[in-house]
Parts: structure tokens; C-alpha cells; sequence
């Protein structure tokens, strides 16, 4: 009986040791991955672990699974959103772009309106991800685009739910220069209209950047609800009433939701 006991606390043994090894492994795949800052292929991380490619497969989809790591469209993959995505923006805004496009695409195609990704840096917004019609002109600034927050859909998403002082410090860095008739100049009235949008949940730029011009976007957030980019559809011209555009709401809700869930594992764990 005790040597049958000894050798079960030995095969226990055994297997913790096991354990810990696969944790070292994994520990070492994402040390690689946070110190390379770029994307690496499972054979360039298996020689760089000192492991077998197949090894270094298994460890990176349980990884990716549980949101450690992203595998991005080229199958080379970069630490995931528990590591870097709220730190390391360039992480973030690479993947971003990345899910982003098929969803775009998806909804251009089906409701034949030009959408727009539109990230915060400081006090500039600017065009992450687009897709575009197949009309001659689609009416929307080129890609990578700088956006005035003040006059965009999609900045007055941005900066809806950031705390008030942060908001202060972007509204009193730069000057809020009329683009139209229509935009909105006063720090008083554009915090009405961030109250508002933080209410309703979508912002609209009517006329506030081009003349004719209007717009209707939502956030995406990520999986602890903050905003992290605005989605819109984009190129309207020549709409009477904002309202009209509501129509387009349900799908870009639903397509903001789809890129969000796509980015981050851990939605709705």
C-alpha cells in the first residue's frame, strides 16, 4: 500500500512538473511576443523558444483563445488585448483596422454607403479604416484623413464618455475654427451636444464639416465597455433632417458590436 502511494504522489509529481513546463513555455511565447513588438510567424516564435513548431502552435491558440495573443490576417500574430491592446495603441489600432475592414466591407456592399474607423490621438481623430462605394465619388475624406473632433460624427463619440477634465484639456488645446455655417465654435454648446450623444449613444455631423455633407456614427468599445473607436456611415449629401439617417442605425450598431466581438476574446466571458 505504501508503494503504491509513493508512486502516485510520483505520477502526481510528475504532471505538476509537466504543467509548470507548458506555463513556462507559454510565459516565454508572450515575452517574445511583448519584447519583439511585431508580428512573428509560429516558426520564427518556436526557434526563438526553443521549441517545436507544433508545440509553439498549441501554446499560441490556447493563448489566442483565452485573448494573450491576436493572430492577425497574414497568420503571424502580436500580444493580445490583456497585454497590450490598452497600452501598446499601435497593437490595438493594427488589429483594429484589420477586423474592421471585412465588416466594413460587408455593410458597404449591402447598403451601398461609405463607412469610416475614426481613432483619437490627443486632440487629432483620424481615418483608421474605410470603406468605400463603387460610385466615382463617394464623398469622404482619403484614408488616414485628420478629422477636427469638433466637427466630426465620429470625435463626438470619442470624447462622449471621457472624464470632463480630459475633455476640457482636448476642447482648450486647439482652436474650434468654423469649417460651415453649421459647425459648432462654442465650448458651451459643443458639451451640450457631447451630453447628448452620450445619452443617445450616436453622434451626427450635420453640415458641420462640408457643406451638404452629414454623417452618423457609434462607438466600439472594448470588452470593459469603454470606447475605444467610432464607426460611421459616411458621404451622405444633401439630407434635410439628421433624423433621416436613423435607418442606418440598427446595422451600424449591430456591425460596431461585430467588430468588437471579433477584436476582443473576452466579450461576454
Amino acid at each position: 500500500m505504501e508503494q503504491a502511494g509513493l508512486v502516485r504522489l510520483e505520477e502526481q509529481g510528475s504532471k505538476n512538473n509537466d504543467t509548470i513546463k507548458m506555463v513556462d513555455r507559454a510565459l516565454a511565447v508572450l515575452d517574445v511576443l511583448r519584447t519583439e513588438r511585431k508580428r512573428l510567424g509560429v516558426n520564427e516564435i518556436a526557434k526563438k523558444c526553443d521549441m517545436s513548431p507544433s508545440t509553439a502552435f498549441r501554446i499560441l491558440k490556447t493563448l489566442e483563445a483565452n485573448g494573450w495573443v491576436y493572430q492577425c490576417g497574414d497568420d503571424r500574430y502580436i500580444t493580445g488585448q490583456k497585454i497590450s491592446f490598452v497600452m501598446e495603441k499601435d497593437n490595438l489600432y493594427l488589429a483594429l483596422k484589420e477586423v474592421a475592414s471585412f465588416v466594413m466591407e460587408k455593410n458597404t456592399a449591402a447598403l451601398g454607403q461609405a463607412m469610416n474607423l475614426i481613432v483619437r490621438e490627443g486632440a487629432h481623430c483620424y481615418i483608421l479604416q474605410q470603406s468605400r462605394t463603387k460610385n466615382l465619388v463617394d464623398y469622404i475624406p482619403p484614408l488616414y484623413s485628420d478629422l477636427p473632433f469638433y466637427a466630426c460624427a465620429g470625435g463626438k463619440i470619442l470624447l462622449s464618455e471621457l472624464p470632463v477634465s480630459l475633455v476640457e484639456q482636448v476642447i482648450g488645446s486647439c482652436e474650434m475654427v468654423p469649417l460651415t455655417q453649421h459647425t459648432i465654435t462654442d465650448p458651451d454648446l459643443f458639451w451640450q451636444e457631447l451630453r447628448k450623444v452620450a445619452k443617445l449613444g450616436y453622434a451626427f455631423d450635420n453640415k458641420e464639416s462640408a457643406e451638404n455633407g452629414s454623417c452618423i456614427a457609434v462607438p466600439v468599445r472594448d470588452c470593459e465597455g469603454d470606447i475605444v473607436a467610432a464607426l460611421s456611415f459616411s458621404g451622405f449629401v444633401g439630407v434635410a433632417d439628421p433624423d433621416n439617417l436613423l435607418p442606418f442605425l440598427p446595422a451600424l450598431q449591430e456591425a460596431a458590436g461585430e467588430v468588437s466581438r471579433n477584436l476582443y476574446r473576452c466579450w461576454g466571458r
